[in-house]
């Protein structure tokens, strides 16, 4: 049986000879290819292939002409056999099939779209493609055969796309665990809307790429780059011809259900809970270390350390509860990290405040610069309060990164002049802005920290007494937190193995340490200055400093 792609030299020389010039010769061999293709993809036989082909060229010769001179058509009949002209401008080139054969063409990977592109738009003879790709003639038919088989079916079926190609999702990525040394995970889906609708779409079950272009609305050379860059850095697996998102995603709905549970828990654990607490304050308040800083920095403290002992305990109590720790796998990024998501989708409300962020905030984050400036080891550790509507530091065309604010921090306390130390002086203009934000306060006319710098004895006795906090706390909440957890596991797709337990129950207790506190505020325990009413609270964070 003859095939469309054996006639191609035949095409080719037809329409030079009525063009005139290679350039529109290629592009009428063109269209006259995909019209067959698409008479074909209609389930439709052509008899004698090259008679069939010559009329539809030199229909599409005379509907080019006519383009030219500006005089309106419309071109009836599905091999072209009839053409009329209409006295008034009615122009349907946009609906023509070809069209939709080319777009078609776009969604295919890259292995069978190279030869189609090849073949039917630059006219490429199959001994020529097999040349120039090195590989066989027989491999190169069959890639055509697949790519045709692949646009007829497009074709016929155009509802490919998913709501996400024109109403997508915005999907943020977090971690627990240290990050890469570019920002990863999350630098990799920040501003990326394609990176963030592809993982949304392979979450539930593994799918192939062109699925997914399809699904967004793409042509796969846009996408297939975006899909490398997440597969390099472990956001997604491969599985076969394969992906899917190798992470788990939250919604608002899974972060809001069991918050009502936990406010509950919290109430009626309080008394138990504060207990403790009440036995950490007498111990450190009578340390050296507390007495010697002024009130802000106390504050701040007070504040990190209630914030790190239920964090760590809550935590504790868990993994002897179900008797299993996070694993943190070493990333090719230089990080080790756990990924988990968040969905907001375009049409949500904005700006609400809704339950989960009023009890919600960020796990503890810790960073260090080795042998900086003079100093071994230089530690900043902080947590988000993300209940309230505060200030944070890396907010607004001011703002700073956690990398630099711990240089500044440091540079500041150590007294080290500014223009010795290296650091970017245009990010000084951030200064003001973390006075805003109860990081920094002005000193006469020089920054000085609102947060405690502590040195290395100070950070030992610290470290003894919070832990010895969180051991007491766990041992409290092991055995009424198990039982609490039951029923509340977050369903996760089944194909998704690498999720830690602790991952799967994260928003079944997450609002537990800001329930807890906001209950001790209400109790008048610690104090509340309208942090609900847009008053910057103190700002939960340590600089400890290793001389």
């Amino acid at each position: 049986m003859e095939k469309i792609e054996d006639q191609m030299e035949f095409l080719l020389s037809a329409a030079l000879r009525k063009c005139g010039n290679l350039q529109d010769a290629e592009d009428l061999a063109q269209e006259t290819v995909l019209a067959a293709l698409q008479y074909e993809a209609k389930g439709k036989h052509i008899d004698n292939i090259r008679p069939w082909l010559a009329a539809v060229l030199n229909r599409k010769f005379c509907d080019m002409l006519r383009r030219r001179c500006r005089r309106p058509f419309i071109s009836l009949g599905e091999d072209f056999d009839i053409a009329c002209e209409f006295p008034f401008s009615v122009d349907l080139e946009s609906m023509d099939e070809a069209g939709r054969a080319r777009g078609e063409i776009a969604f295919l990977t890259a292995t069978y779209r190279e030869v189609m592109v090849r073949h039917y738009m630059e006219g490429q003879s199959v001994a020529e493609i097999a040349a120039a790709l090195g590989i066989p003639q027989g491999t190169v038919k069959s890639r055509l055969s697949v790519g045709r088989s692949h646009v007829k079916k497009g074709i016929d079926n155009m509802e490919y796309y998913e709501r996400q190609s024109y109403k997508p999702v915005r999907l943020s990525v977090s971690n627990s665990g240290r990050g890469g040394v570019n920002g990863e995970p999350r630098s990799l889906v920040e501003e990326d809307l394609i990176a963030q609708n592809l993982l949304y779409l392979a979450y539930e079950k593994p799918v192939y790429e062109a699925e997914l272009a399809r699904a967004i609305g793409i042509p796969m050379a846009y996408v297939e780059p975006v899909i490398r860059k997440l597969l390099n850095g472990e956001l997604m697996r491969q599985t076969g011809d394969r992906l899917y998102t190798d992470f788990i995603l939250y919604t608002a709905q899974d972060r809001e259900r069991y918050i009502p549970a936990q406010k509950d828990f919290a109430a009626e654990h309080f008394n138990e809970i504060w207990k403790l607490y009440a036995v950490f304050w007498d111990k450190l308040r009578e340390c050296e270390l507390y007495r010697r800083l002024n009130g802000e920095k106390q504050r701040a403290l007070e504040w990190f350390c209630f914030f790190n002992i239920f964090d760590h305990g809550s935590y504790r109590a868990f993994s002897h509860a179900f008797a299993v720790e996070q694993v943190f796998p070493d990333r090719a990024d230089g990080g080790n990290w756990i990924a988990f998501g968040h969905i907001l989708e375009e049409d949500s409300e904005q700006g609400k405040i809704t339950e989960s962020c009023k009890y919600s905030y960020g796990g503890q984050n810790n960073l260090w610069l080795d042998n900086y400036l003079g100093a071994r080891r230089v530690r900043m550790s902080l947590y988000y309060p993300e209940g309230f509507p505060m200030r944070l530091f890396y907010r607004t065309e001011n703002g700073i990164s956690e990398e630099d604010l711990i240089k500044l921090l440091y540079i500041i306390e150590s007294g080290i002049d500014i223009r010795d130390s290296g650091f970017d002086e245009h990010k000084l203009k951030s200064i003001p802005w973390l006075v805003e934000c109860n990081i920094l306060h002005y000193k006469g006319s020089r920054p000085a920290l609102s947060v405690p710098a502590l040195y290395r004895r100070d950070v030992e006795t610290l470290d003894f007494l919070l832990n010895e906090a969180q051991s007491a706390l766990a041992e409290t909440l092991r055995g009424p937190l198990k039982e609490f957890l039951k029923g509340k596991k977050k369903r996760i797709p089944v194909h998704l193995g690498s999720v830690p337990l602790q991952k799967q129950y994260m928003y079944s207790d997450h609002a537990m340490l800001m329930a807890t506190l906001r209950l001790a505020m209400g109790e008048g325990l610690i104090r509340d200055e309208g942090y609900d009413q847009g008053v910057q609270p103190p700002c939960p964070m340590i600089l400890a400093i290793d001389e």
